[in-house]
């Protein structure tokens, strides 16, 4: 029989299910709405809840061998309790893992879901492990992810790759994590909506980079997200460069410009002449895909080492 890693990918909107096959196949994908999650009562029990009636509609008769969820947080090193989410109240400083091992009685398996995103590119786009593989993805915020030779980099505390967090002078405000000058502060979509609203009030952000992208606003920001992404070139020199997000699946959206941008900042001559960029495909259910490719990972490894405890 097939089994399955129930996956997870949790959103401030919208968290995103379903059951993926050892094969990477998602099936039985479902989205609810974040704040089904956090109504009235405990955040981590309606969480509880919410997984269990899913499992219960869908698990029956097939064999779910792990639970593995990416989150917009900030994990502690051994990927087992959530530090800070900033955008869903209720999921801080909380042993997620341990509690979903002890309702669920299979292992559960935490990761940001910046992670998980870098995971099912480097699958969906056949990306070797060697080498280092870094993935930047301009949406509300911004996100990154680094994996050196498949695995990923998490850093001392956890917190490796807040490539958003880079502190750049000048900036003016204060950013979600509670320090001033983040470069998310202008390199996001948080900060586009913004600029829409101040700058062209007549314009559906949708439409921005159809109707002003020649605009000096428009392509300062775009010099702004190439700041960030070549800070990061300049520093890891990587073997392949993802692009993703919200905002590059914008109508329009300039990647010419965003590469030449790149380039300007880039180290010269290396690694400016060696630049190539792989765009990540949009879908609500690249972040479940690659949370089931972490957990069948993780359940490899327990079988490799021969050790069946949760």
């Amino acid at each position: 029989m097939d089994r399955y890693v129930l996956s997870l990918d949790i959103g401030g909107t919208h968290t995103r299910i379903g059951l993926v096959d050892e094969r990477y196949g998602l099936t039985d994908f479902e989205i609810v709405k974040t704040k089904e999650i956090q109504k009235a009562g405990n955040t981590v029990d309606n969480f509880v809840a919410v997984l269990r009636a899913y499992w219960k509609e869908h698990g029956a008769g097939c064999t779910i061998a792990a639970i593995s969820a990416g989150f917009p947080s900030t994990i502690d090193r051994e990927r087992r309790t959530v530090l800070s989410t900033p955008n869903i109240s209720g999921f801080n400083n909380i042993a997620i893992a341990e509690r979903l091992e002890q309702e669920f009685s299979v292992p559960a398996y935490i990761e940001t879901d910046v992670n998980m995103l870098l995971l099912f590119d480097m699958m969906e786009n056949h990306i070797p492990e060697e080498g280092i593989t870094c993935g930047i993805y301009f949406g509300t915020g911004l996100g990154n992810a680094v994996a050196v030779d498949g695995k990923l980099l998490v850093g001392k505390t956890g917190a490796a790759t807040e490539l958003g967090h880079i502190p750049v002078r000048g900036i003016d405000g204060v950013c979600g994590c509670g320090n001033s000058s983040c470069i998310e502060l202008i390199a996001s979509g948080y900060h586009l909506q913004d600029l829409c609203e101040e700058r062209f009030p007549d314009t559906e952000i949708g439409q921005i980079f159809t109707k002003h992208g020649s605009s000096p606003e428009i392509l300062r920001f775009i010099d702004d997200l190439s700041l960030a992404a070549a800070t990061e070139i300049n520093i890891l020199d990587p073997n392949y460069i993802i692009i993703g997000g919200g905002l590059t699946s914008m109508p329009n959206f300039p990647f010419a410009q965003l590469e030449a941008d790149i380039y300007r900042y880039a180290r010269k001559p290396f690694p400016a002449e060696e630049l190539s960029y792989i765009y990540s495909r949009q879908g609500q259910e690249n972040g479940v895909i690659g949370a089931g490719i972490l957990g069948f990972r993780k359940l490899k490894e327990i079988e490799k080492r021969g050790d069946d405890t949760i």
